[in-house]
């Protein structure tokens, strides 16, 4: 893994160029990460996927160096080996990055790319972790992927960018890598700030039915407000079929829904309840569901492969927020 070190008058743009890279400059997953990889690939390709930067794989090893010869002394063979100190050790280790500050040049990097974004997008920024490689049984491990939404401001940036990093050091990424004979530093995860869409409804939509495996079927889940509930599980969201080949809705299940999650007016994520007349009423209509399966096979046809995508609609736009081959676990 390369670093920067300030050398010359021309740092500030040398760190900003190679530590944080605008979401549509690169589509090279081992600088930014599977997930903004993806995404930067449909948003040059001209699907519409929200403005956003990347702070970079370069970007972690400047973040963590003040700490690095401090972890490798703290990891011996004799605490990875014991389950109950190499617990202990990650819990250290994650509470130590969690409270560590950017450096001054990684900190105007990062004040400088928000400054690329317009007021509106400034607003309320979500930030979410995007890994290298797509199997996160590797020395990424698994609970890597992190997201931390309704953010306001640089400094609310930057801890949850530290958090997205802290998520490497669990006990079971850290002893995989020391199985497998990984330095414990040497792993490094992106992290992708994009604007958060204040969403009217949103969701995820598989273009292979992942409950029969049918590929002719299009599945799409659904709630009010943003889609946080579906891809964690909070609320039961709506669900609907759609054949491919006719592009008629064959199935719908509606669920009755109370309360919805929103970007509240400063920025923040709120809880509000469902107005009463969309309770019992679906969080799609008949075309944005069709739109959204158009949408969908568009995609599929664009990487050659059954896809796992992320939505958010506003009005009757339809934002792309991930995309990723079905069965492929990239964070």
């Amino acid at each position: 893994m390369q670093s920067f070190y300030r050398n010359d008058s021309c740092y500030s743009w040398i760190a900003t160029m190679f530590l944080i890279h605008s979401l549509s400059e690169s589509t090279d997953a081992a600088a930014v990460g599977a997930k903004a990889a993806a995404l930067a690939e449909l948003k040059r390709a001209g699907f519409n996927v929200p403005n956003g930067f990347v702070l970079t794989t370069a970007a972690y090893p400047e973040f963590i160096a003040p700490l690095a010869e401090k972890i490798r002394a703290r990891l011996t063979d004799d605490v990875i080996m014991d389950p109950a100190e190499i617990e202990h050790a990650a819990t250290e280790i994650r509470a130590e990055l969690t409270a560590q500050p950017f450096p001054s040049h990684l900190r105007a990097a990062l004040e400088n790319a928000l400054a690329n974004f317009s007021e509106t997008e400034r607003a309320s920024l979500i930030a979410r972790t995007s890994t290298p490689s797509d199997d996160l049984a590797t020395a990424f491990g698994s609970g890597v992927a992190r997201a931390y939404l309704g953010l306001v401001g640089v400094d609310e940036i930057e801890r949850a960018a530290a958090k997205c990093w802290a998520a490497l050091w669990n006990s079971r990424s850290m002893y995989y890598r020391h199985r497998k004979k990984i330095a414990q530093t040497d792993v490094a995860l992106a992290v992708l700030v994009q604007p958060m869409i204040p969403a009217n409804s949103a969701g995820v939509m598989f273009t292979k039915n992942p409950t029969t495996n049918d590929a002719n079927e299009i599945q799409i889940k659904a709630v009010w407000g943003l889609g946080v509930p579906v891809t964690s599980a909070r609320f039961r969201p709506d669900e609907f079929l759609v054949d491919k080949a006719s592009s008629e809705i064959s199935d719908r299940t509606i669920e009755e829904q109370v309360v919805k999650l929103v970007v509240g007016a400063d920025g923040h994520v709120e809880e509000h309840g469902v107005a009463e007349s969309q309770i019992n009423e679906p969080s799609l209509t008949d075309a944005q569901i069709k739109n959204l399966a158009a949408l969908g096979q568009q995609i599929e046809t664009f990487f050659n492969a059954p896809q796992d995508i992320e939505w958010a609609i506003v009005g009757d736009k339809i934002f792309v927020l991930q995309a990723r081959t079905i069965g492929v676990r990239n964070a």
